[in-house]
């Protein structure tokens, strides 16, 4: 079940965080969108500068046909910054998803509510979930409204499953994120694991094309399933997809168990 107050009390608490992040989002979409009309004009010229690049920088990046309109927006928004905002979000929701109440001294009055803990949890998913799924909305119109007034004509599926792309690795982050802070009862802690471990996930996938040992473990990173899958190319993988939710559900699961094993500290 879920408990609608919480989930916008929890909502109404953070508005300015989550406005912040949707901004920032925001800006980089259009920053990187006003800067193409450049790379279109002189295409011919950036084609012959990204091919003398060195390959190792090429496929650390996933650089593919720079200069054309998917080439230019997976490498300047899917390949590195705009997932590791999304991953930021992600961790940064999660870590508080058990510990907030904890640390600010109000979890032995909401958990005296006549509400179940498993209730409170699955309130504080919905709450962290919508913020993603509403921050990776603004990103789709975004890129949407600003790509067809540029002319771009890549179809409307594929900003759907780039932004379906970002969303599952921001919510493996989130998932991951709240069952450490269930665990350790400390965001802070649980913050830094899962950024840690973020950050350890994207250098194996950003080595691998570069390192025979690596490149064998690709098919097992998150990172590959997600951004390295080329949305904009290929669509949603299905496969890859399935690997996500076969990761999250574990992470959910032990979410709640754990969080219904703690001694709450009021």
């Amino acid at each position: 079940m879920v408990c609608w107050p919480i989930v916008r009390r929890t909502l109404r608490s953070h508005r300015r965080g989550i406005f912040g992040w949707t901004l920032g989002i925001l800006a980089l979409v259009i920053i990187q969108l006003a800067v193409y009309p450049t790379i279109r004009s002189s295409a011919t010229d950036w084609s012959s500068l990204t091919d003398q690049f060195p390959d190792a920088f090429k496929k650390m990046f996933r650089m593919e046909d720079y200069a054309s309109e998917r080439g230019y927006l997976s490498t300047e928004l899917l390949s590195f910054t705009l997932p590791f905002i999304v991953i930021g979000l992600g961790c940064t929701w999660g870590a508080r998803l058990v510990t907030e109440e904890e640390e600010l001294a109000t979890a032995d009055i909401m958990l005296s509510l006549p509400i179940s803990r498993t209730t409170y949890i699955t309130s504080r998913f919905i709450a962290a979930a919508t913020v993603m799924v509403f921050a990776l909305t603004v990103f789709t119109v975004a890129l949407l409204i600003g790509t067809r007034w540029l002319g771009m004509s890549i179809p409307v599926h594929q900003y759907v499953s780039a932004a379906f792309s970002l969303l599952c690795i921001g919510l493996l982050m989130m998932t991951l994120a709240a069952a450490l802070g269930a665990w350790i009862g400390k965001r802070s802690g649980a913050l830094g694991i899962s950024m840690a471990t973020a950050i350890a996930l994207f250098v194996l996938y950003s080595l691998g094309p570069l390192v025979d040992f690596l490149d064998k473990l690709i098919p097992y990173n998150p990172m590959q399933w997600t951004i390295g899958s080329a949305p904009l190319f290929d669509g949603t993988s299905l496969g890859y997809t399935v690997a996500i939710v076969a990761v999250i559900a574990p992470c959910v699961a032990a979410t709640y168990v754990l969080f219904d094993r703690r001694d709450i500290v009021g």
